[in-house]
């Protein structure tokens, strides 16, 4: 489970807080639960962007200049001040209250990406590049352009910069229209949820993955009422492919970022 530590609430004008957050196991992970109240299994993730794209950009966050350096490890003590905080204006690249070297210490991988156009552009998509800790290249998740706009997806490439996986969610109308699911018993997804399967490039096809009775995907899960409706928290579970190796894994933890913060983030915005 990839979970915001940071809270969203009243995350309007030049309110926009770096976005933080914290990896644990998804197996245990209870709907409406504390993310800091799972074993961390991940790490953890701090969010550096100036204070000039997240406040003139905050109302298409998908388009900012942004990095995501995430930690192995157990969340610094500190984090918890992310869940203690409304209506900040943060001048500073990163939270304030995380000390240089809680921001330094055991770097195991880097998402980033420069300035983009939105989701359903044909040029300049948003895309998040990742690296290990040592700066190379592992891959690349990047949105896709095609004439079906209302269906978002994205392309995975591997360390090679060949096309490794598509997430797309499942469709309906030949392909034009997304088709939510229903429940979500082997998950904790919402009632109603819109996954982005793990797919086959070329043939479509889901891939499998580990958790019983589901393909690999990256899904929003229900965050619990409070974390849902006031501190706007996002949680998401990353199911790998059975057969991902540890940089595709990387790889696809930063696809759920960026699917947070060019489909997501935006949504929840666009209802302040």
């Amino acid at each position: 489970v990839v979970a915001q530590s940071t809270q969203l609430c009243l995350r309007t004008g030049c309110c926009h807080p770096s976005i933080n957050w914290v990896l644990n196991d998804g197996s245990n992970y209870e709907p409406g639960t504390s993310p800091f109240d799972l074993p961390s299994i991940g790490g953890w993730i701090h969010e550096e962007s100036t204070y000039f794209q997240r406040c003139i950009l905050g109302a298409y966050p998908g388009c900012r200049k942004t990095r995501f350096v995430h930690h192995s490890g157990a969340p610094p003590t500190s984090l918890r001040m992310d869940g203690r905080r409304c209506c900040i204006i943060q001048t500073s690249p990163t939270s304030e209250f995380l000390s240089q070297n809680e921001l330094s210490a055991d770097i195991v991988a880097i998402h980033e990406k420069d300035n983009s156009c939105m989701t359903g552009s044909c040029c300049f998509t948003p895309y998040l590049r990742s690296l290990d800790g040592d700066g190379r290249y592992l891959g690349e998740t990047r949105f896709v352009c095609d004439e079906c706009v209302f269906v978002p997806k994205f392309v995975v490439l591997d360390k090679y910069g060949e096309t490794k996986y598509l997430l797309r969610p499942d469709t309906c109308f030949l392909g034009v229209c997304m088709r939510p699911r229903c429940g979500g018993t082997n998950s904790g997804g919402k009632c109603l949820r819109l996954p982005f399967v793990v797919r086959d490039p070329i043939t479509y096809q889901p891939c499998s993955s580990r958790v019983a009775g589901e393909a690999a995907q990256v899904t929003e899960l229900w965050n619990g009422l409070v974390n849902e409706a006031c501190y706007k928290r996002h949680a998401y579970q990353v199911a790998f492919p059975s057969n991902a190796t540890i940089e595709e894994k990387f790889t696809l933890i930063g696809s759920s970022l960026l699917i947070d913060v060019s489909l997501f983030e935006k949504r929840d915005n666009d209802k302040q």
